[in-house]
Formats: C-alpha cells, structure tokens, sequence
C-alpha cells in the first residue's frame, strides 16, 4: 500500500485520472495541511481506516445480521411485515431517516451491531491527572484503564443469553436486570469524547442496507 502512496505522490500513479471521483490520497494531497501532514505513514493510515471502520466492519455486521435472520424464521417474518406494512408500494425508495423510525428494523440492526464486534482488543483509557475513583478501588493517575467490547456485549448480567440474536431486547425503553438503560452498556463504537464519529451514519447505512436486502430481495 505504501508503495502505491508513494507513486502517487511522485506522480507516477495516474490511476485517479481514470475514476470519476478522487480518492482520499488525492483529498488529502490537494488540501491545505502542512507537508507533514502528507506523509506516506499518514496517508498509509488513513488507508487503513478507511478499510477498517468503512469497509470490513460495515461487510461483517450486514454478513452478521444477514445470517441471524436467515438462521430464525420467525425474526425475519417479523422483519418483513414490518417492512411490507410501513413500504407497501416496492417501487418507493424511502429515505434513511424514514428507515431509522421502524422499531423492529432498528432493533435488528442494533442486536446485529452488538454481536459482530467491530473491535474485540481492549480500548485503553489513561487519566493523566486525576485519581480515577471505582467502587472501593482508587486507580492511581497514568494508569492504563481498559475493557473490551466482546467482555462486556457478552455479560449474561447485562445481555441475558448474549449469545443469542434477540432483537426484542431493543425495543420499547430497554432495561437491564438492574434497572439502568442498556444502552449504556451498548459500547460497538465506544463512548465518551473517543467514540466513532460516524455512528450516526453507520446507523443510517445499515438500515438501508437492511431494508434493501431483505424487502426487495436484492
């Protein structure tokens, strides 16, 4: 891939000049940041992000969610009544938004989301400067502080047979066993001022994604 950045650069890669659109290498090389913001490792980095969070994690939550309705009849019956009674005419093409308001459509795509774990190493939180306080422990400041999306999407205390693709578990006001939101616990894009920024979007591409596949058959 570095290789291919670096012709780029130097201009022996004309390939852009046979597409309708640029790529982000030529974005980024054509826009106004310094030159040490174009470098072959930052280029080759953006690369790599925009495989990871755009393209092999949107590829697997679809192939999770595709083979979770595939696998229970009923689920997918569901899914399809809905979708038949709020799209009965096939040649509309209802927008995202409209999507995004149907329950039982939103719920699938979240229980899917849950199960196909975007990131499954531990996200690393360091408090520089204060002592992080957790129940009875105190966690001194510049200590690594970590969990997992895996660890905590598969807490039977949380997600009661987590295992399971139960999309009914989102709708309504969704509740754990202790009465906090479950939500809260639903970290796939993380939390906090480091959470994916394009969840608002991947939320929007999934569902009409979902919709397409399993209402028009295509």
């Amino acid at each position: 891939m570095r290789i291919k950045i670096a012709n780029i650069i130097s201009g022996k890669d004309q390939s852009h000049t046979e597409t309708q659109h640029p790529t982000i290498f030529h974005e980024l090389l054509e826009s106004n940041l310094p030159p040490h913001e174009k470098s072959i490792d930052r280029l080759g980095d953006e690369a790599q992000l925009m495989i990871g969070a755009g393209l092999e994690t949107t590829a697997w939550t679809l192939t999770t969610i595709s083979f979770h309705l595939i696998n229970n009849p009923s689920i997918l019956h569901k899914l399809r009544s809905e979708l038949e009674a709020a799209i009965p005419d096939l040649t509309a093409r209802p927008d995202s938004r409209f999507l995004e308001k149907l329950p039982y459509l939103s719920a699938c795509i979240q229980e899917g989301i849950r199960l196909s774990y975007g990131v499954s190493s531990r996200n690393p939180r360091i408090s520089p400067d204060k002592t992080t306080r957790y129940k009875d422990f105190e966690i001194p400041a510049g200590t690594p502080v970590s969990m997992t999306i895996v660890d905590v999407h598969h807490d039977e205390n949380i997600y009661p047979n987590s295992r399971a693709f139960i999309p009914e578990r989102w709708l309504g006001n969704p509740e754990t066993g202790n009465g906090a939101s479950l939500n809260r616990y639903f970290v796939a894009f993380g939390k906090g001022a480091r959470s994916c920024l394009g969840v608002k979007y991947v939320y929007l591409h999934y569902c009409a994604m979902t919709e397409t596949v399993w209402m028009r058959g295509t």
